[in-house]
Order: C-alpha cells, then structure tokens, then sequence
C-alpha cells in the first residue's frame, strides 16, 4: 500500500510549552485516518504539518515518496483541502465564498458555476448558496466551509474536528459523506476527533497521541492506575500486560481485541472479568457495547456476534483479552 505521508525523527515545539515528537509515522494513501487525543496532545500540530502550514524543527517529512523542504510548502498546499476547527469565511453570500476560491485557482467563469452547484448538492446544502456567511449557524458554516475545501477535488483532505459543532444527525450525514467521498474519489482523508470510537468506527487506521507522543493504542477503555507486582491496577481490576513500566499511570485496552462470553473462557487470556451490559449503540454497521467491569469498558463487535450472545441491557456477561491487549503508558 503506498504511503501519502512519511515522518521520520519528526520534532516540533512551541517554546518550552510543547513538543511534537514522532521517531516514525506513516499515513496511508486513499485511505481515512483519525487522529485522537486529548486537547493539548499534538492533534492540531500535527495537521498543520501535513498540511505544510508548518515545517519541523528537524526530521523528514515524506510526501508520496518525495522528501519535502519548506521551499516547496507553498505549491504543496494547492493540492490539500484544510478545514479548520473553527472556520472563517468571508463577508458576502455563500456562493461569493465558494465562486473566490475557484477565482484563486484560475477557473474560467464559465466553469465556476457547475462546481459549485455540484458541491453543494454533494453535501446538501443547496439551499444555503444565496445565505449571507454571517447568518449561518456553527453546523451551517461548517459544511459550507467543507465545501469550500473540496471544491477543488484535493489529493488530500485534513479535517480538524469537523464533527464539533453538529447536531447528531448530521454528524452520521457528515460520517457518510466521509465514507463515500473517499471512496469515490481515491483521495487521502486525515481528521482529528475527540470521540475515539467514532474514530475507530469510520477510519482505516487510528493515530494516538498524548503529551506529543504517538501511543500504540486508540486510547479507548483508558484507565489511570499504577503499577503493583506483575500487575497493573485501577481503581476496580487488576490487569495484566506484557509490559512492565513502573512509572506508568495509565492503561489502554483497544476495544476490538476484547471477547466476550457466557462464561468464563477456558483460555491463556490473563485477563477475564465480570459485567453487566450497560449500554448497546450501533454506528456504521459497528456495535459498541458497554459493559460495567467495576470499569466501564467499550467492546466493539459485529452485527452477527452480537445475534450469537443475543446480548441485550442488564446481562451478565464474561470480557477477556490478552496481556499484550493492555498497553501500558
């Protein structure tokens, strides 16, 4: 599979406040990666930098297998669509803003038209061409400003928080449209959210971060604790993991690697405990069950898993998973 990015030995900082470090990371061409984190993490850095409105201190920055300088920054971003989390747009109507950027790029007037009505109806927001940008409400703007960076057909779409201001509706239309774009037109989709499942449940790969660090984890079922003996213990279990790192405060089980049971498994998995099904959700054909462990864990399962256990709320229910399922930070 070839590569949109390679970082290498990457590292960024804003004076002694924080620091993006990244020994090696790759992202995936035509492909939807999530990047996730707390606030404060490195998520936003980070896209800048694929979105070459930064450079790093030191390290190589890879584009589709070209080693990037900040003298080519420039042209680079012509062929990048960036919605920020909190986008502006300019005085005038919606199509003013759209009809802008086309004139930007050059497009003959006789072209202009076409594209954007084909984008606006891409994203249903027909209805919004003749609304003064001043008027729209955070959900409105948002998607106009989506338009705005898709309607040039990027090689490469980053998105910083897109689903921050939407209503849940639109926020499963957005996920959709999300799915079928990259789909559709083989293009690269980066996006930043704080709602971890969601990003396991609509990407391709998950990145994780914390403190500017890159974790091996999708930071869901995330408990603090500390170690003891072999173990590693939360306020409710004790978990077992193959690492032993005695400063450690927290652990992160990724919710596709936990089972679940009727009873008790008779297996090498070190970890199996007790819960109650506490809630049962379904997102892009993923199931995200909760279950109350003492701690509250996410499992995701398919559609066909949950039919077999006939789960349903209030169960009691066996979750078991490996120590190397326990990633331990």
């Amino acid at each position: 599979m070839s590569k949109a990015y390679q970082l290498n030995n990457i590292h960024y900082s804003y004076g002694e406040t924080f620091s993006l470090l990244l020994p090696k990371l790759e992202i995936s061409s035509q492909k939807i990666t999530a990047l996730t984190g707390e606030n404060g993490s490195g998520k936003s850095t980070l896209l800048s930098l694929l979105g070459f409105l930064i450079a790093p201190k030191t390290g190589s920055l890879i584009f589709f297998s070209e080693i990037i300088t900040s003298k080519q920054h420039q042209n680079l971003r012509k062929q990048i669509g960036f919605l920020a989390q909190k986008p502006y747009l300019f005085r005038g109507t919606v199509i003013d803003n759209l009809n802008l950027v086309l004139k930007i790029y050059h497009i003959p007037k006789n072209q202009r038209e076409k594209k954007i009505n084909l984008i606006l109806e891409q994203l249903g927001i027909t209805t919004l061409s003749k609304q003064q940008a001043k008027t729209l409400s955070g959900g409105e703007l948002q998607k106009v400003a989506l338009a705005r960076a898709l309607i040039m057909q990027p090689k490469i779409l980053l998105m910083d928080e897109p689903f921050s201001y939407l209503d849940q509706p639109s926020i499963q239309l957005l996920e959709q449209f999300i799915l079928d774009y990259v789909a559709e037109m083989q293009t690269t989709l980066v996006f930043s959210t704080h709602d971890r499942l969601q990003g396991l449940a609509i990407a391709d790969d998950v990145i994780s971060l914390v403190k500017g660090k890159q974790i091996k984890s999708p930071l869901v079922n995330l408990f603090k604790g500390y170690f003891e003996g072999e173990t590693f213990k939360t306020a409710y279990l004790s978990i077992f993991s193959i690492t032993s790192i005695k400063s450690a405060t927290h652990v992160s089980i990724d919710p596709r690697e936990i089972v679940l049971s009727e009873q008790r498994l008779n297996s090498s998995m070190r970890n199996q405990y007790q819960g109650r099904v506490i809630a049962i959700a379904e997102e892009n054909n993923v199931i995200h069950v909760s279950i109350n462990a003492g701690d509250i864990f996410q499992v995701m399962m398919t559609k066909q898993a949950l039919q077999l256990l006939a789960l349903k709320l209030g169960d009691i229910i066996w979750l078991s998973f490996k120590a190397n399922s326990a990633v331990i930070f």
